[in-house]
């Protein structure tokens, strides 16, 4: 139970802060201004949700800002406590360092989760009181995608906390990924994949199959994809079934490994 109480004391604190209520009240405004820009003309009331989500909500919101957010709300958690000297008291009460490093994740990671609900949920209930035809379902299922992308992103962030002595190193480590994943990681990917041009020759896959692989391992471009194929009703089916698996399951590499890198550096640690 101690990661229980380590999760819920953080949960509870992060919830409570002034930034959490701030970043609900950021994508409540942004999803209901992206949503009045695709509001239906006067002769149709069909609106168009899956516009909505995958055109301007998912490049403009969840895949660029989710991020960010997921690396400031976690970048601190175990760092934070080591420069405070509070980690020390924590782990004085019966918690492993176990506990400590992956309470943090859950605690944290559902604290985002539901600010991202939260702050999708006003605009979808003005958009379902009024008169047009709304995909609630898609909004809904959509926004389990934002939220795990969020969760993603804290518990990388999370791993460099525990991995790092100071916060400023957190920090470092966790927007050096966000700006990886989130902005180099087309160009970077296809220059590696040029470069290794012999290399890839020799592997018994070709170079298309390696450049969707890197694509999906990014747990941005993962979510991205799995959310268009829930929005297009083909959520692993189709010809993209095999893509969304690999995209599934490096979404759940991105949750684990991070958090348990960190938790080797920070059990070999002396505080």
């Amino acid at each position: 139970m101690s990661l229980v109480a380590i999760a819920r004391k953080d949960f509870q604190e992060t919830v409570r802060s002034r930034g959490m209520i701030a970043l609900v009240v950021l994508f409540s405004l942004l999803v209901a201004a992206f949503a009045f820009a695709v509001r239906p003309t006067a002769e149709s009331e069909q609106f168009a949700t899956e516009v909505l989500l995958s055109v301007f909500i998912g490049p403009f919101l969840v895949t660029t800002l989710v991020p960010l957010v997921g690396v400031v709300v976690g970048y601190n958690a175990v760092s934070g406590e080591r420069e405070s000297g509070s980690l020390k008291l924590l782990l004085s009460l019966p918690h492993s360092r176990a506990d400590v490093v992956f309470g943090k994740v859950v605690g944290r990671g559902a604290a985002l989760a539901l600010a991202v609900f939260a702050g999708f949920l006003l605009p979808a209930l003005v958009l379902i009181a009024a008169p047009v035809v709304f995909n609630g379902g898609a909004f809904l299922g959509y926004t389990v995608f934002a939220a795990a992308l969020g969760v993603v992103f804290v518990s990388i962030a999370v791993g460099f906390s525990a991995a790092s002595s100071t916060q400023r190193r957190a920090l470092i480590g966790g927007v050096a990924i966000y700006v990886l994943f989130v902005l180099l990681w087309g160009a970077v990917t296809g220059r590696l994949v040029g470069a290794a041009g012999p290399l890839v020759d020799a592997l018994p896959v070709s170079a298309t199959q390696l450049r969707v692989f890197l694509r999906v391992s990014n747990p941005t471009t993962a979510v991205e994809a799995l959310s268009n194929a829930f929005l297009g009703e083909q959520l692993f089916s189709g010809e993209t079934a095999n893509r969304q698996l690999s995209a599934a399951a490096m979404l759940v590499f991105w949750t684990l490994a991070p958090p348990l890198a960190g938790l080797l550096k920070f059990d070999a640690d002396d505080l």
